[in-house]
């Protein structure tokens, strides 16, 4: 008998949608408010200095240091209820030539939280226990959260009047958690009119997966500039990945296990983090190093390519529209064999998405605070490859960004609404927002402003 899987969402820190299931969970990507709302693009800035952010190869333009953090909210349109609010990156940058600058950054790479829990469950006779001369009923609750982070250097440079560099290197670490209960029950044997079955729970194991992630990626843009015409590219190199594998069954809350057998009642150890599981051995444990290692990543670089992106930019003074495509994977690890472990690659989607923004700035030239006000408004199509199928994503974007203080400081925002179709889960409509705060200050600043 089949049981019918419902998805109940717990807390996430984008919207909590069905692609948190798979693998290390939903991917991210690093993207600000001036980005999204033109239509999840990447590469181009619709501001006079041309700074973007996100895209490192941009970063040089600017002359001063800047503090750049970004807060993201969401809610679901329909179904359960689920809002989130949270910073989602943070950066930090500052020139060291007049055509150099050097930034570092935090940002999310993965994240899940998700309860998945089995609404019926299986039904077993009468017979099916020694112990329990009753009908049994047993189901699952599976629980799953945590991710990948990504702590970043990158550097960005001009060469000549119209070609910009960019080079990131992304440290990944994190933890993600999977908890597995599978809860023994028996039948309610009151009466009553109800068609819906009662269950009184007499047992229940638990199980949890502890993945701890080290690795890294190198990133490459180009960004070149022919008269009212930009291009851009991108490609990312993902370096070795390991894991940290571990495996417990029924941790209980009670520090000394001797002191189980003179309890009535215990209950399983309530696991916010993995820092929780630090005091405890695990029943199996292994460390999983990717096949390619550091000495031999040189060498297999053009075989490591993860993601790439390619975007165009037409810029008539203050209006344009940009058009960008990605393609986005997850890191393929071929030693990842171990049970439990190998669902990062089978289940993993990747994507192919195309992207266009469209933009109007009005600029107050005259103003010594109020600089422009950029409109802003696009979408995008995202199609997920999972080994069931395909998926798709389509959003709809819009938003505003207003320079200040000779464009010191910069605020965006950018809000879109879509819907994430996938195989296994019914359709999944969304708006998403997000508030790009961008401060400028003279610290490092070289000597001729080039804002």
């Amino acid at each position: 008998m089949r049981a019918y899987i419902h998805i109940i969402i717990l807390f996430s820190f984008i919207y909590s949608s069905s692609l948190e299931f798979y693998g290390t969970g939903e991917r991210y990507n690093e993207i600000e408010a001036m980005g999204m709302a033109l239509g999840n693009t990447y590469f181009f800035s619709d501001y006079t200095n041309g700074l973007n952010s996100t895209s490192i190869a941009t970063l040089w333009r600017s002359d001063l240091t800047r503090i750049t953090f970004s807060s993201k909210f969401s809610s679901n349109i329909g179904g359960i209820n689920d809002k989130d609010i949270n910073i989602s990156f943070f950066s930090f940058s500052f020139p060291i030539t007049a055509s150099k600058a050097i930034s570092f950054g935090l940002a999310p790479y993965t994240r899940s939280n998700i309860k998945v829990i089995e609404e019926n469950g299986f039904s077993m006779g009468q017979n099916s226990s020694e112990f329990i001369d009753l009908p049994l009923n047993s189901r699952s609750e599976y629980k799953i959260f945590g991710g990948i982070s990504n702590l970043y250097a990158s550097f960005s440079m001009a060469v000549g009047k119209n070609n910009s560099f960019g080079f990131k290197l992304n440290n990944f670490f994190g933890n993600q958690m999977k908890m597995n209960k599978i809860i023994i029950s028996t039948f309610d044997a009151s009466f009553n009119d109800s068609t819906d079955n009662t269950f009184i729970e007499q047992d229940s194991t638990s199980k949890i997966i502890l993945n701890q992630f080290s690795g890294y990626s190198m990133q490459f843009d180009w960004n070149t500039k022919v008269g009212n015409h930009q291009f851009g590219a991108s490609l990312v190199a993902m370096g070795p990945i390991n894991i940290n594998y571990r495996k417990y069954y029924n941790i209980y809350s009670i520090s000394d296990p001797l002191e189980r057998y003179y309890l009535i009642d215990y209950s399983y150890l309530y696991i916010e983090s993995g820092n929780d599981l630090l005091s405890y051995d695990p029943d199996y444990s292994d460390q999983i190093d990717d096949n390619v290692k550091i000495n031999t990543f040189v060498s297999n670089i053009f075989n490591r390519i993860n993601d790439y992106r390619f975007g165009y930019n037409y810029n008539n003074n203050n209006i344009g529209f940009i058009v960008e495509f990605h393609r986005t994977d997850l890191f393929k690890n071929y030693s990842l064999g171990v049970d439990d472990i190998s669902i990062l690659n089978n289940n993993q989607p990747s994507t192919t998405s195309y992207h266009l923004g469209l933009y109007k700035r009005y600029d107050n030239s005259k103003a010594k605070f109020f600089n422009s006000i950029n409109l802003r408004a696009g979408g995008y199509y995202k199609k997920y490859f999972f080994e069931e199928g395909v998926g798709s994503d389509l959003a709809l974007t819009l938003g505003i960004g207003f320079g200040i203080n000779n464009y010191s400081n910069l605020i965006d925002f950018g809000f879109r609404i879509g819907q994430i179709n996938s195989i296994m889960f019914e359709n999944e409509n969304y708006i998403k927002g997000n508030l790009s705060i961008n401060i400028g200050e003279k610290w490092f600043s070289r000597s001729r402003r080039k804002q």
